[in-house]
């Protein structure tokens, strides 16, 4: 009786909190929960790629670049005030759920979500002040002014990060692969909207916040489905710091990570903009999406590998975990390396193809941050291991490193060589964060 309960359970998406993982490899376990999330993001690429085209064909390349910066700016406040929640969701909630402590796992899973609230609302803030900065420097409108703040608002308070991470505990990658695909598609029909209003940036910010808002509550839905006690009550939410020893250290350390790797990039993007203007900014940002969507396909592999990672730490399977390791780096390399060789060979036509003629200038700099992203690819084969093993300070000195050789070649590099100076930074930046992550995960498991 007990095991025709669970699995009606699991047919209708209430999976409880303590049931048990499948007993399958941890490395095939991983590929299955990569291919879940690949089935949202296969679809996010194909729609991806449509509705930047109509983003950059309807704006033209001025208004274009306006859109980045707007885009970039508060995508760069979220990751720095972001708490990556579904990582602290995943590496404590993990022992709770082995020990069946599912009152432990929902105040857990609530004092997530408040991180993620009080930083949104002090984003809010940190985003004011900078279009304010941004506002004065490239002479926008106050209505244009206006218009940007509030979507940075709407990006900030759609938060998901903890939802995200109930459905990656309990491998509901299934689920959150549908929640997922709600931000292209909302995009997608959002863009084909405002083309057909006659494609103004004001149409576009709607259909960008729109999307957010959307995807947030599609994660919501589906994560109460899946533990639906976990926000009935906020009771006991304070008791969940000295239930889970280190969770204020590794919740700052995973946001420092995730702002010198996420945000840096983002800032970079501003950064071009700021020295040379709002088209080199829309230029670089085409490049470097184009770039990126290979990348996101990768995360997800390191969004798959770290639960189970995380898994065989906690029950102390040594061999499990190198083993686990070893297939995964492997992978990762061979993807990185194929994304370095297609890249160059593609890149022109992908850009006259999606962005047209008056984007061509910027293929230089998308080989180099194809390359930049090929090396990223290949370093989420090992990242993984020192989150999930209880090394985020050391993921977090190498991210420093790796964003201090971001800025510092950024700013070397541009007054000579402009955007592709922004370029070959990335490049630089990516290369000594592979070098140093793989030399880590290789101590670690040989410990």
């Amino acid at each position: 009786m007990r095991i025709r309960v669970a699995h009606s359970a699991v047919a209708i998406g209430r999976q409880p909190l303590t049931s048990p993982p499948e007993a399958i490899s941890p490395f095939r376990r991983a590929l299955r929960n990569v291919g879940w999330l690949l089935t949202g993001k296969g679809l996010g690429a194909v729609l991806s790629i449509v509705y930047l085209a109509l983003a950059t064909r309807s704006l033209g390349v001025q208004t274009f670049g306006v859109f980045t910066l707007i885009l970039s700016t508060a995508q760069a406040v979220a990751a720095l005030v972001g708490f990556q929640t579904w990582q602290i969701v995943v590496r404590f909630g993990m022992v709770h759920r082995e020990s069946r402590a599912s009152a432990a796992l929902s105040r857990l899973v609530r004092f997530c979500l408040a991180l993620d609230i009080g930083g949104a609302l002090v984003g809010i803030g940190i985003a004011g002040a900078a279009l304010w900065l941004m506002q004065a420097h490239f002479d926008w409108s106050t209505s244009l002014a206006w218009q940007a703040f509030a979507f940075s608002v709407v990006l900030l308070l759609s938060v998901r990060s903890t939802a995200v991470g109930v459905l990656r505990l309990h491998d509901r990658f299934a689920i959150g692969a549908g929640a997922d695909a709600v931000t292209p598609m909302a995009r997608f029909v959002g863009a084909l909207i405002a083309v057909w209003q006659d494609a103004t940036l004001t149409g576009f910010l709607i259909a960008w916040a729109a999307a957010e808002v959307l995807t947030a509550v599609g994660y919501w839905i589906s994560a109460a489905r899946v533990a639906p006690h976990a926000l009935r009550s906020w009771r006991g939410t304070t008791l969940a710091p000295s239930e889970n020893p280190g969770i204020w250290h590794f919740a700052f350390v995973t946001n420092l990570n995730s702002t010198l790797n996420a945000a840096s990039r983002q800032f970079a993007v501003v950064l071009v903009g700021l020295l040379t203007g709002a088209a080199a900014a829309g230029n670089y940002r085409l490049a470097y999406q184009l770039s990126q969507s290979l990348v996101r396909l990768a995360d997800m592999f390191a969004r798959g590998v770290f639960p189970e990672v995380t898994r065989a730490h906690a029950s102390q399977r040594a061999g499990e975990l190198r083993k686990l390791v070893r297939q995964s780096a492997k992978l990762a390399m061979g993807v990185g390396l194929a994304t370095c060789v297609l890249v160059p060979l593609l890149g022109k036509p992908a850009l006259y193809l999606i962005a047209g003629e008056a984007y061509l200038g910027a293929y230089p700099v998308l080989v180099l941050l194809g390359l930049a992203a090929g090396l990223d690819i290949m370093a989420v084969g090992f990242e993984p291991v020192l989150l999930g093993t209880g090394h985020a300070a050391r993921a977090l000195r190498i991210r420093m490193l790796s964003a201090a050789v971001l800025f510092s070649f950024v700013i070397l590099l541009m007054p000579s060589f402009g955007i592709i100076g922004a370029g070959a930074a990335s490049l630089i930046a990516s290369a000594v964060a592979l070098i140093a992550l793989m030399r880590s995960a290789y101590v670690l498991t040989r410990a």
